[in-house]
């Protein structure tokens, strides 16, 4: 089971007062002040081995989405809205039919509560990130009203606290979810849910998915208020079954995190996010702190350790830029050095074909 401490502060996450207050111009100036002070986030430790893994809750991606990779906006065209992938289940099929076609499609992934039927409709992911959308239809062919979407596209919808997808098999992560309205013609809205997990083994693919949602809420003008669209709970379960979308990256050379020395373990890149393992040949300063809860001090020792800095070197010659911050983490103190792990999930999907190479803490490493 997922630590409960996790839990809490993934459901803060999905639809916390911080992303609320993205949904409306009026607080516009409350969210700067809001990101100015970086959140801190719930810290708990998992046994592995003889020491102990610690995990932060990742600062993920608000609820809201923008164009680009990692926050950073980009107009190549290597880039395609999470919608747009999977628009052929809906739409027709998008001009990316390399990644559409590793598309996994759960069948018979539905549940039905008061009238309204929530289906897993697809999935798609590597070793140890995936996206999962579901559509949201009432049973009697009306649509759902009153329902308009920000200037972006984003519908101001939410589940219930504690509404999660949760993997077997899998002990951390961090991620995001939006809703949207892939046809305005029918009766169904979607939700898009992206995670990165720590699994235990190689690889999520294989594994269970277990869903459990509760009713869907819209939020009014002033980011905290909300009322009930759809009231129910939706539980299903499915199997995560996709093509492993990962291409390896070469690993076991010198990197500079936060201008410490360190190694590269192993690296993978999808078109939804970037993960890696390193060692920095340093430990952490870690001082004790009360009830789990991560200490300003340590909050900063974990961003020192899991910040490496990450640029995506385009064939067109163009440069995105990743912000390894909002990826999920976590660390493991050794004797003399300090194991870590980090997974950046990207905020739209990528198109591997037009990268030429990473770099990865000042060090190219080119895609095979």
């Amino acid at each position: 089971m997922v630590n409960r401490e996790y839990n809490k502060a993934m459901d803060g996450l999905r639809f916390s007062p911080e992303a609320k207050k993205r949904m409306t111009a009026n607080l516009a100036a409350a969210q700067e002040r809001e990101q100015a002070a970086r959140p801190k986030p719930d810290a708990y430790a998992v046994r592995g081995g003889k020491r102990r893994w610690r995990y932060a809750a990742a600062v993920a991606a608000a609820v809201v989405l923008v164009a680009g990779v990692g926050g950073v906006a980009s107009a190549t065209g290597n880039l395609m809205g999470m919608g747009n992938v999977f628009d052929d289940l809906f739409n027709g099929p998008p001009a990316q039919t390399e990644v559409v076609d590793k598309i996994g499609r759960p069948i018979g992934a539905s549940a039905t509560s008061n009238g309204v039927t929530v289906t897993a409709e697809a999935i798609i992911g590597d070793r140890t990130n995936y996206a999962v959308v579901f559509s949201i239809a009432k049973d009697d062919g009306t649509a759902f009203e009153g329902i308009e979407p920000l200037e972006n596209g984003v519908l101001p919808l939410g589940f219930e606290s504690g509404s999660s997808v949760h993997i077997d098999g899998t002990m951390s992560g961090g991620g995001d979810g939006r809703f949207y309205d892939a046809d305005p013609s029918d009766n169904a809205i979607q939700y898009v849910e992206r995670m990165s997990v720590t699994a235990i083994g190689s690889s999520i693919i294989g594994h269970t998915a277990r869903v459990n949602l509760s009713d869907l809420k819209m939020y009014g003008g002033d980011g905290s208020t909300s009322h009930v669209v759809a009231e129910g709970e939706w539980n299903m379960k499915f199997a995560v079954d996709y093509e492993d979308t990962s291409v390896d990256l070469p690993a076991g050379g010198a990197i500079e995190v936060s201008g410490m020395d360190a190694t590269l373990d192993s690296a993978t890149v999808s078109p939804i996010a970037l993960t890696l393992e390193y060692t920095v040949h340093e430990v952490l300063n870690w001082e004790d702190q009360e009830s789990g809860r991560m200490s300003d001090h340590n909050q900063d020792e974990m961003d020192r350790f899991l910040d490496p800095s990450v640029t995506l070197n385009m064939k067109d010659g163009t440069t995105v830029e990743i912000d390894a911050l909002r990826g999920a983490g976590g660390t493991r103190e050794n004797t003399n050095s300090t194991s870590c792990n980090k997974s950046i999930m990207f905020d739209e999907f990528l198109n591997l074909n037009d990268v030429v190479s990473i770099t990865i803490g000042g060090t190219e490493l080119p895609l095979a």
